[in-house]
């Protein structure tokens, strides 16, 4: 069950990685409205694959879902599961940051979120299986 676990959050995170980076460049042309902001890509890059890693780093309590009796237990798997990825959101909002980069934490935090409940669905309809 580990190893189902831990593939299920590195492939959120490769995966959110990957939505985040696209939608923050998309994020950044609409806001911009410039012809060229190419040079700031590869920042954007690297800012998301940090985000990302926050993330990931988050939602390693996962792990401890891998005990029967912890997985079993539907309100504490939920708990376990969507808390890291939920602080993250809660901590993006409160943060005094610019607005712009609030909006970016929110959407950085909203698809991991959104990949790992995807994942979630997944683990529990095959072990409903």
């Amino acid at each position: 069950m580990v190893k189902k676990l831990l593939r299920s959050l590195f492939t959120t995170f490769i995966i959110s990685t990957l939505i985040s980076t696209a939608a923050t460049c998309i994020f950044y042309a609409v806001l911009l409205k410039t012809g060229d902001y190419s040079h700031v890509v590869q920042k954007i890059a690297s800012g998301v694959f940090l985000l990302n890693c926050i993330l990931l780093i988050m939602s390693l309590p996962v792990i401890f879902l891998s005990t029967p009796e912890l997985w079993n237990n539907k309100p504490f798997r939920l708990a376990l599961y969507f808390s890291g990825s939920i602080f993250f959101i809660i901590a993006a909002l409160f943060e005094h940051v610019s607005q712009h980069d609030k909006e970016v934490y929110l959407l950085n935090g909203g698809i991991f979120l959104l990949v790992h409940t995807f994942f979630y669905y997944r683990a529990t309809r095959l072990r409903a299986k």
